[in-house]
């Protein structure tokens, strides 16, 4: 298996194992899931670019977005930019939402790893702080040439 491979392989088993027990999915679709993944990493954005980021149209989003606000998960205000535009963010209930959800998956992995050697608990620590760094910066360029695949067509 070469390099590329045991890296997609790495990425694909650590989703799966995510999805499948990790993640509290009682409470939440995937899709709202993921809007707040993204406001809380990247922080208030117009609902437009939310779309876009997410490959959802408009409507599909501004409807997910007025749900997720009517439970207090979302807030939008008036963009300080332009007026005209509001942006969406993390709503109190949001963050609340999202800090019980990484408690469950720290909870979930640390069970998980009574089961692995400790030897091989600080081998996948020390590779957590490598996998960390490069994860971000993939996703930053991924990001990145997403936005302009985006600009490029739209």
């Amino acid at each position: 298996m070469d390099g590329t491979d045991a890296i997609a392989e790495m990425i694909a088993s650590g989703t799966d194992l995510m999805w499948r027990y990790l993640v509290d999915r009682d409470e939440l679709g995937a899709s709202a899931a993921l809007v707040l993944n993204r406001i809380n990493r990247e922080g208030p954005m117009r609902l437009t670019a939310l779309a876009e980021a997410e490959g959802a149209s408009q409507s599909g989003m501004t409807q997910l977005v007025q749900r997720m606000e009517r439970q207090g998960l979302l807030e939008r205000w008036s963009d300080p930019d332009d007026g005209r535009a509001s942006l969406v963010m993390l709503g109190e209930a949001g963050r609340q939402f999202w800090e019980a959800r990484f408690d469950v998956l720290r909870r979930r992995v640390g069970a998980l790893l009574t089961t692995v050697s400790e030897d091989d608990q600080v081998a996948l620590w020390l590779a957590a702080q490598v996998a960390l760094r490069v994860l971000g910066q993939m996703r930053e360029t991924a990001g990145s040439q997403a936005q302009l695949g985006a600009d490029a067509t739209g």
